[in-house]
């Protein structure tokens, strides 16, 4: 028969040994690596590139309607594209008048030659045109006011040749490449712009002018 003393230190001992117990299981489960968080419990999200730059896809591909001739090398008189101008109609008319009250006539090229013994150095070729897009000052595509009802007529004037040799090539000293080179001036004309909204303003094209033969050393 235990006495009181002995059952007192059994109790002991039984309470010191469950404590044990419970330590052990806890170390055990704090020595257990922490599982991996899911992306979604922490909101994550994946690192974004910086957007690309918008191409100029009027650098890339032809501007003009699929059948237009690629002789006109800064205007297209056929565009796939092209906007109505429907409801720009009342502003053409009130502020733009200026731009299509005449229309240019053409130049016949034979009142150029001068007498029948001269001759310029590089061929060239002189049309009247009706663009709907053009090549501006800064070398990107526009459309330009052109129908049936708002005309604007342009003179240009093209190489028949752009970089080749100029004619009599062969009389010039040796030291120089005579090369026929297209000309450029500027002049403004009625065009749309499609910042967010359909609208006309006034810009500088690229007109071609005349064909200059240039010479080249070495």
């Amino acid at each position: 028969m235990m006495t009181p003393m002995w059952i007192s230190l059994f109790k002991v001992l039984l309470l010191l040994s469950a404590f044990v117990g419970m330590r052990t299981d806890t170390e055990v489960q704090s020595e257990q690596p922490t599982p991996p968080r899911h992306p979604s419990d922490t909101k994550y999200r994946p690192p974004q590139s910086p957007p690309r730059p918008l191409r100029n896809d009027t650098k890339e591909r032809n501007p003009c309607a699929k059948d237009e001739s690629q002789h006109l090398r800064n205007f297209c008189t056929n565009v796939d594209d092209y906007p109505d101008l429907s409801g720009l109609t009342q502003k053409l008319k009130n502020n733009f008048a200026k731009f299509f009250s005449n229309d240019l006539q053409p130049t016949d090229v034979s009142s150029r030659v001068g007498g029948s013994d001269e001759r310029f150095l590089c061929r060239s070729i002189r049309k009247l045109v009706y663009p709907k897009k053009g090549m501006r000052a800064d070398d990107t595509w526009q459309f330009i006011v052109n129908n049936d009802e708002y005309k604007q007529a342009i003179q240009i004037e093209e190489c028949e040749g752009a970089d080749q040799p100029c004619d009599f090539a062969a009389n010039f000293p040796q030291s120089y490449n005579p090369i026929c080179k297209q000309h450029y001036t500027q002049q403004t004309l009625a065009s749309i712009t499609s910042d967010g909204e359909l609208d006309v303003v006034q810009h500088s094209f690229k007109i071609p002018s005349c064909c200059k033969c240039a010479l080249k050393t070495g």
